[in-house]
């Protein structure tokens, strides 16, 4: 079990502040970025019709939605990257590293706001579910 909590009441308050605040951040930047990625990246793979799904192989619905879940893995990795670098206002304070916090050093939470707010991945996800008869 660990004790920290107990510990350092002062380090767990700047903790949980810092954790909110990487979650706000990530969050905002996440959304933004699943925005542009439909609009700009990945708009071209996105079937508005029941006429263009039925142009596609099964094969090739499958390879596009394996394309835009690597393609946000690389966005991810590069979106947590910068946002690690916007200032934590409480860095230092009472020797906290905001640069350990696990939500800060990990880009899981961008990579789930990019999947789960992707509109072209979203229909992909339709299209692969019909193909299966799910």
């Amino acid at each position: 079990m660990n004790i920290e909590i107990l510990d350092n009441p002062r380090i767990t308050f700047i903790k949980v502040i810092a954790i909110v605040y990487a979650t706000i951040i990530f969050s905002i930047g996440g959304i933004l970025l699943s925005i542009l990625a439909d609009r700009y990246l990945i708009y071209p793979l996105y079937d508005r019709t029941e006429e263009d799904i039925k142009k596609k192989s099964d094969f090739r619905h499958i390879v596009d939605t394996t394309f835009i879940l690597g393609l946000f893995g690389a966005l991810a990795y590069f979106a947590r990257n910068i946002l690690q670098k916007i200032p934590f206002p409480l860095d230092g304070l009472n020797g906290f590293e905001y640069k350990r916090v696990k939500e800060v050093s990990s880009g899981a939470l961008i990579l789930w706001i990019l999947i789960n707010y992707s509109v072209v991945l979203t229909s992909k996800i339709k299209i692969i579910r019909k193909i299966l008869d799910f």
